[in-house]
């Protein structure tokens, strides 16, 4: 069980080249679609089985206050059934904490690509729309389970965001939003049940339901790891020497902190230079995939 799941399709190549287009798969009826119905997720809900923390309800790009739907920290499904009738979107966000099946199908595709993920169930009534244009920090593979959902994206407006750096909240301004409410999207998908699509991180979309039915949607977080966290990961291993353990006396950030870059600067190439990569590869070979973020 991995990315295959997904897909219905060698994985072998996208591994090897990691998407940076969009690109839409017809995997048919899986063990996913057999195993995470769209009604299991009513159950969840109708009985109040997800914690009110990893809920959101959202219409036309504008959240529900959680108060309207839980107390104390618990769902009230009858509220959340109320919400969903007058038209708004519920994200099931981090479903594989939840869901055995999903919880190792998260696992077993951090172990296959050495990236950390989390899943989101999205449920959104006939013809409406829950988040509006926004781009995110994580590839998202779409898989859809019922009804129908229209994926308009546009290019990336920043290159390769990550965390909170070139974030959509942040970067976010009214001359993009319409720029892309008056912009055809470059690209548009709609999605069947057993379809999926990969959105690459960076991708603008704006996806809301069509047809008559329903639609449910899981979407996999991928957190694509960059260059960045592997170089952080090298560095890290310089913990086990104890010159990297000693403090910086308080005057190199007051009165000479050039100098003291210099010195950790030549410290992390010396450590670099001596470092065994073989040994280092394993030891963060192992990081990757069992890390959670």
């Amino acid at each position: 069980m991995s990315l295959e799941v997904l897909l219905n399709d060698d994985v072998g190549e996208l591994l090897g080249s990691w998407p940076t287009e969009p690109r839409v798969y017809h995997r048919g009826t899986t063990d996913l679609d057999r195993s995470v119905p769209l009604s299991l997720l009513d159950a969840y809900i109708d009985y109040g089985l997800l914690s009110a923390q990893y809920v959101a309800v959202v219409r036309d790009g504008q959240a529900v206050h959680p108060g309207r739907f839980s107390r104390d920290g618990a769902l009230l499904p009858e509220k959340i059934r109320e919400l969903v009738d007058e038209g708004h979107s519920v994200n099931l966000r981090e479903a594989q904490r939840s869901i055995p099946y999903l919880a190792q199908l998260s696992s077993e595709i951090q172990r296959e690509t050495g990236y950390p993920n989390h899943v989101s169930a999205i449920i959104t009534p006939p013809g409406k729309q829950g988040l509006r244009h926004h781009w995110d920090q994580f590839t998202g593979i779409i898989a859809q389970l019922a009804g129908g959902k229209r994926w308009p994206l546009w290019c990336p407006v920043v290159d390769y965001p990550m965390d909170d750096y070139l974030s959509s909240p942040r970067m976010w301004s009214p001359e993009l939003q319409e720029h892309f409410e008056t912009s055809p999207p470059d690209v548009e998908f709609e999605l069947a049940p057993g379809d999926t699509l990969i959105v690459p991180r960076g991708w603008v979309h704006s996806p809301h339901a069509i047809g008559s039915a329903t639609s449910c949607h899981l979407t996999f977080a991928i957190r694509d790891r960059p260059w960045l966290w592997l170089v952080q990961q090298l560095v890290e291993l310089a913990v086990e020497e104890q010159s990297f353990r000693m403090e910086v006396p308080p005057s190199a950030f007051t009165k000479d902190l050039e100098n003291g870059v210099r010195a950790a600067r030549s410290m992390v190439i010396n450590f670099l230079g001596r470092l065994d990569p073989a040994t280092a590869a394993a030891r963060i070979r192992e990081t990757a995939v069992s890390e959670r973020t």
